[in-house]
């Protein structure tokens, strides 16, 4: 007797859908914490990554609230389409904007967005020069 669930799908189908979802969130769940935090010199590393993960909550939120009403107003398929192209749209964003960081220590990826700006101004640099 073959196992399926209320519409029909086998209980492989289902397994294999489910392992797909849990690797990808998985793997978006770890990103705002790994690769930001390579690219911050350390003397504004954690400010900057709390400030990724205000923004990263407040997209969130901002999904949450908006993902109810345009699946009541455009239906299923349209709603998929939009966070296909949303997913696609960040997938490009990254390619072009983020740098490689593979093969590199974490002294060489933090030195990749410094600017004598920003290490003339903070308070690091300010600290160690008293």
């Amino acid at each position: 007797m073959r196992a399926s669930t209320g519409s029909n799908m086998s209980f492989v189908f289902t397994l294999v859908i489910f392992i797909i979802y849990g690797t990808f969130n998985t793997a978006m769940g770890a990103h705002p914490w790994i690769y930001p935090s390579e690219l911050f010199p350390t003397h504004i590393r954690g400010t900057a990554m709390g400030f990724i993960t205000g923004v990263t909550r407040i997209a969130s939120s901002i999904g949450t609230f908006l993902f109810p009403m345009i699946l009541a107003s455009y239906g299923l398929t349209v709603t998929l389409y939009i966070c296909g192209a949303l997913f696609f749209l960040g997938f490009l964003v990254s390619l072009v904007m983020a740098p490689e960081t593979k093969n590199m220590s974490l002294k060489e990826t933090s030195s990749l967005n410094k600017s004598k700006h920003i290490e003339q101004d903070s308070f690091a640099s300010k600290k160690t020069a008293n």
